[in-house]
């Protein structure tokens, strides 16, 4: 089971990451368009668990299986930057 809260704290932990590294300039050219291009992937990867479980189990599985795309992505984001998760 998805934890929301869990989730929205990865998330920020992320996004802090690397707007701090933006701002001392220890952002990498490689990790700056990773953070372009994964996000395109977990964009597509999403619509498309979204649209198999709205045809198979409603909109209340949708959401789900599209949360979960994005989960997965923070999650692998958490543990690149050793965020503890």
């Amino acid at each position: 089971m998805l934890n929301l809260w869990q989730f929205g704290l990865d998330v920020q932990h992320v996004m802090a990451t690397r707007i701090l590294r933006m701002m001392t300039g220890e952002l990498t050219s490689v990790e700056a368009r990773r953070m372009i291009t994964e996000k395109q992937a977990a964009y597509s990867s999403a619509q498309v668990a979204g649209a198999l479980a709205l045809l198979s189990g409603g909109p209340v599985a949708a959401g789900r299986e599209m949360l979960e795309v994005y989960r997965l992505a923070v999650s692998a984001n958490c543990s690149r930057f050793s965020l503890g998760r």
